[in-house]
């Protein structure tokens, strides 16, 4: 055991050191080191739960639950069940001056679909509920590699489903209701609207009045969009190209996952797949404004790839439930509002939406920022994180949108 624990320890050291002196750019968030407490306080958290004795580990697990749930604003909030899926209820009842029925929203955390759940998302969705008296339902999905795609999508479209047929219930305008999401979150929103736009069996349901993706993660094809190419391998920003690869592969063949190392060279996909018309109408490089590729990036090769890989995965791989930006018809979409940053290998999936649903005529409100990170969302004041400037504006900017809106 006390080897174990040495171990553990000269691991920790060897990790906090990597974060401590590995580069971040200067201007991310306005302070380098901020971001660096993120990074540092998710690197740790395996080496924790893997390293230690279990009662520790469980008391760090109850300690780091309560602390969020103490977080935020203090709004009323319960538990219940929705077609079979957990969910957390945010709601003032007692609120001041509260007349008629009232926004919602529901949310579906991120997490990179393998982490995540109702407590690591309480503090934004308690101050989502406070800051627009809304009925705030944050969904919580199956994860994988336990469950892989498309447990997920299928768990958040239950439980919306079943929201939206009761909404007389919890006193919600059935013409202001929002589907929401953080990263692999937004993908979960972004997969919803689009199943009950174009799925007939959804036409009687309420229609969604808008959708709010936050840094979302949309594509598992290429990984070498401009911002995978700029930022995929700085591994002290809060998400680089190997963790984004490996969750998508978990999401994709759960336990078993076998692409991984394929995807983070763009080798999972076929010469032929990549030239492809639908490939590059959906994820062409030019939807990306010349501004965001005059450094680090270059054009990427497409006479290359794995036939084998591509052949078996392809079926998930353009499935719009698994990744929004292969649909090829966006029209009739809810209103959006993307959030990207720059300091974010998803940058360009959030852009490349954006930009494809103003084509398709949906009104897009497309918010980016400058210093922005992935995460940043999170870093406001209101929250019991560090606090960043471009996270205390991306939340301003959206409640301040959103009370206009719903």
């Amino acid at each position: 055991m006390t080897r174990i624990v040495l171990a553990a320890l000269v691991v920790v050291v060897a990790v906090v050191a990597y974060i401590v002196l590995e580069p971040v750019p200067d201007d991310v968030g306005d302070s380098p080191w901020t971001v660096k407490l993120f990074s540092l306080r998710r690197s740790l958290k395996p080496y924790i739960k893997w390293w230690t004795p279990s009662g520790l580990d469980q008391w760090l697990d109850e300690t780091t639950r309560a602390s969020l749930q103490e977080g935020g604003p203090k709004v009323p909030y319960w538990e219940a069940v929705f077609d079979r899926v957990p969910v957390r209820i945010f709601a003032d009842e007692s609120a001041e001056g509260k007349t008629g029925k009232r926004p919602a929203i529901v949310y579906y955390h991120g997490g990179g679909f393998i982490r995540g759940n109702l407590d690591t998302h309480h503090p934004i969705t308690a101050m989502l509920a406070k800051g627009l008296d809304a009925v705030v339902i944050s969904v919580d999905y199956l994860l994988s590699p336990k469950y892989r795609f498309p447990a997920a999508i299928d768990d958040c479209t239950a439980a919306t489903v079943w929201f939206l047929k009761h909404l007389d219930g919890y006193n919600v305008d059935p013409s202001r209701v929002a589907l929401m999401g953080d990263s692999a979150g937004g993908n979960l929103a972004a997969a919803v609207s689009q199943r009950f736009t174009f799925d007939r069996q959804y036409r009687d349901l309420p229609k969604i009045r808008l959708q709010v993706l936050l840094y979302p993660c949309l594509q598992a094809f290429d990984f070498h969009t401009p911002s995978y190419q700029q930022y995929g391998d700085y591994t002290t920003l809060l998400l680089d190209r190997a963790t984004m690869t490996f969750m998508w592969d978990s999401y994709l063949h759960g336990k078993k996952g076998s692409s991984w190392k394929a995807m983070l060279i763009n080798n999972h996909t076929s010469a032929a797949a990549k030239r492809s018309p639908l490939v590059q109408k959906c994820l062409s490089h030019d939807l990306i404004p010349a501004g965001f590729k005059q450094t680090g990036y270059k054009a990427h090769s497409t006479d290359f790839g794995d036939e084998g890989i591509y052949d078996e995965i392809k079926g998930v791989l353009l499935n719009p439930d698994y990744a929004p930006l292969m649909r090829e018809n966006l029209k009739g979409l809810p209103e959006a509002y993307i959030l990207t940053a720059k300091y974010d290998i998803l940058r360009d999936d959030g852009i490349m939406y954006a930009k494809r649903l103003e084509k398709a005529g949906v009104h897009v409100t497309w918010k980016h920022y400058e210093k922005g990170f992935h995460g940043m969302f999170t870093s406001s004041e209101s929250l019991p994180v560090p606090s960043t400037p471009p996270g205390r504006q991306s939340v301003s900017d959206f409640l301040q949108f959103a009370r206009k809106k719903l």
